[in-house]
């Protein structure tokens, strides 16, 4: 159990590098080519380079056979979530937007994990994350008053 917490940990930490990098680097393309056609133009991207890892691993065919489709409401949110970095990136930077939207991550992970939502399990909220969750809301405030 150990060592999968330390492995998952790990790529959780590698994949909120990816995160403020994948958002610094959308935030410069949109600065340069406007929201909406680099929208476009990174899920575009993001297509090709899934198929292309598809089509390698040779697991191409019924890919969406059995999944719900509530399931795919995560590319759609993708797409706002996406446009939405873009313009607060250019307009608060890269630190202030993944702050808030970390804060954002936290409250709305800990109403999935209460509710169950989408199949979820159950985690009743405990009240030992409270100070955890003033403190990170406490960070995103200092970066918005003295940012």
């Amino acid at each position: 159990m150990k060592e999968n917490l330390v492995k998952n940990s790990g790529m959780a930490l590698a994949s909120g590098i990816l995160v403020a990098l994948m958002v610094t680097a959308n935030g410069m393309l949109a600065a340069r080519m406007g929201n909406w056609i680099s929208l476009v133009i990174i899920h575009l991207v993001g297509l090709l380079t899934a198929s292309f890892v598809l089509i390698l691993k040779k697991s191409f065919s019924n890919i969406i056979k059995g999944v719900p489709l509530g399931f795919m409401l995560g590319g759609a949110l993708g797409v706002f979530t996406v446009l939405m970095n873009n313009v607060c990136v250019n307009n608060i930077g890269v630190a202030m937007t993944l702050g808030l939207a970390l804060v954002g991550q936290i409250i709305a992970s800990a109403v999935v994990e209460h509710m169950g939502v989408m199949g979820m399990k159950k985690s009743k909220f405990s009240p030992k994350k409270i100070p955890a969750y003033i403190l990170m809301i406490a960070g995103a405030a200092i970066m918005i008053v003295w940012g």
